[in-house]
C-alpha cells in the first residue's frame, strides 16, 4: 500500500513499446519526461535495446540521477551515460514560487544557478526566476 501522492509517471518519447527492434538499435534525441518535474533529452542515437529506461532514470524536483545504482553505469557515451539536455521545474528562489523583487536580485541569482551548474561540471544554458525552469547540458552523467 502507496502512502502519499502518487508517484507520478516517466513519459518517454518515442514510445519505446511501440517500436521493432531493428527500432529500439537506433533511438534517435530519446527523451525522458516527469510532468511537472523535468526531463531529460538523451542526445544522438542511444540503442534501447538492453535499456530499463524507467529505471535507470530518477527525475524529482531538484534532482536528476541517470543510474542510480552504483557500478551500474557504463563508460561515457555509452548507453545513457552520454551527452545529455536537462530541464528541471520547480526550481525556485528561497523566498519560494514568488519572483525576485527586482531585476538586478533576479539576475544575481540566475548567476547563483550558473555557477552551481559549472561547479557540477554541467554546462548552464538558461534559469528563469519566474518559471522556475533551469535547463542545463551534460556531456555525460
Amino acid at each position: 500500500r502507496q502512502f502519499g501522492r502518487p508517484r507520478i509517471e516517466l513519459v518517454i518519447t518515442p514510445d519505446l513499446s511501440l517500436l521493432r527492434e531493428s527500432e529500439l538499435r537506433a533511438v534517435s534525441e530519446l527523451e525522458v519526461c516527469r510532468p511537472g518535474v523535468g526531463s531529460i533529452t538523451f542526445h544522438g542515437v542511444t540503442d534501447c535495446r538492453r535499456l530499463d529506461v524507467e529505471s535507470l532514470v530518477h527525475l524529482d524536483v531538484g534532482e536528476v540521477l541517470v543510474y542510480p545504482v552504483q557500478g551500474l553505469k557504463p563508460p561515457p557515451g555509452q548507453g545513457l551515460n552520454k551527452c545529455s539536455t536537462v530541464c528541471m521545474y520547480q526550481c525556485w528562489p528561497p523566498n519560494g514560487r514568488g519572483n525576485l523583487e527586482d531585476t538586478s536580485s533576479r539576475e544575481r541569482y540566475k548567476g547563483k544557478i550558473r555557477a552551481m551548474t559549472e561547479e557540477k561540471r554541467a554546462r548552464f544554458i538558461d534559469y528563469d526566476c519566474s518559471t522556475g525552469v533551469w535547463k542545463f547540458q551534460v556531456e555525460h552523467f
